[in-house]
C-alpha cells in the first residue's frame, strides 16, 4: 500500500473512532472519509480492532516525534503541548474511547507509551536536579497534575465553554490558557531561582 493512502487511511480511521468509539464506528464510514473502498481497507487491515490499534499506534509516533523538538523551558513546554492537544482534539479523544473500554488488558503499544510517559517524567526530573523547577513536588505526581491542565480543555471542551464563555478553539481562550499555563509553570520554580528572578 502507498504510504499516501495508508496516512489517509488512518487519518479517517481515528477520526471516525475518535467521534463514535470502537463499537459505534463503521468501516463503510472511514472508507468513505478517505476516498478509498471498504474492500481496500478490509485487505490491509484485518478488521475494525486491528485498524482502531493501527490508528492508535500511529498518534502515538507522531506525539513521540513531538516530544523530540519541544522547547527548553517548562513554560513554553506546557504552551506548546497546549496548542498541539488542540490542534489535534482525535488524539484525546481516541485516549477517552480506549479508557472507556479498558478492563485491564495490555494497551496498544504499551511498552513505547511507557516510555513516552517515562520521557516526560524525566525531562522534570532534569529540571529539579538542574534547580528550576521545585522538587517539593514529586516528579511523576507533578506530571500527572501538569497532564491534567493541559488536556483538560480539549478533553472537556463543554465544561470548558460553560465555564470561560468562549470555545477551546477560540483565539481568546487559546491566548488566556496558555498565558495561565506558563505562569504556573513559572510559580513552580524554586522560591531562591524564584526570587533571584525579576
Amino acid at each position: 500500500m502507498k504510504e499516501s493512502t495508508r496516512d489517509a487511511i488512518l487519518e479517517a480511521a481515528a477520526a471516525e473512532f475518535s467521534e463514535h468509539g470502537l463499537s459505534g464506528a463503521r468501516m463503510e464510514n472511514i472508507a468513505k472519509r478517505s476516498g478509498f473502498n471498504k474492500a481496500l481497507l478490509y485487505r490491509h487491515f484485518k478488521d475494525k480492532q486491528g485498524l482502531f490499534e493501527e490508528a492508535l499506534r500511529t498518534q502515538f509516533s507522531g506525539r513521540r516525534a513531538i516530544l523530540q523538538q519541544l522547547p527548553e523551558t517548562l513554560p513554553e513546554i506546557l504552551s506548546a503541548w497546549f496548542s498541539q492537544t488542540t490542534a489535534d482534539p482525535n488524539f484525546m479523544r481516541l485516549i477517552q474511547r480506549e479508557a472507556l473500554q479498558f478492563q485491564g488488558e495490555e494497551l496498544v503499544e504499551s511498552e513505547a507509551r511507557r516510555e513516552y510517559y517515562q520521557m516526560q517524567i524525566e525531562m522534570l526530573r532534569r529540571f529539579q536536579e538542574q534547580g528550576i523547577v521545585t522538587d517539593e513536588l514529586p516528579a511523576m505526581p507533578l506530571f500527572f497534575a501538569l497532564l491534567s491542565l493541559v488536556v483538560f480543555p480539549s478533553t472537556f471542551p463543554q465544561i470548558t465553554e460553560l465555564v470561560s464563555g468562549h470555545p477551546v478553539q477560540s483565539p481568546e481562550f487559546q491566548a488566556e490558557w496558555s498565558d495561565f499555563l506558563q505562569r504556573l509553570a513559572r510559580q513552580l520554580r524554586p522560591h531562591s531561582a524564584s526570587s533571584d528572578s525579576p
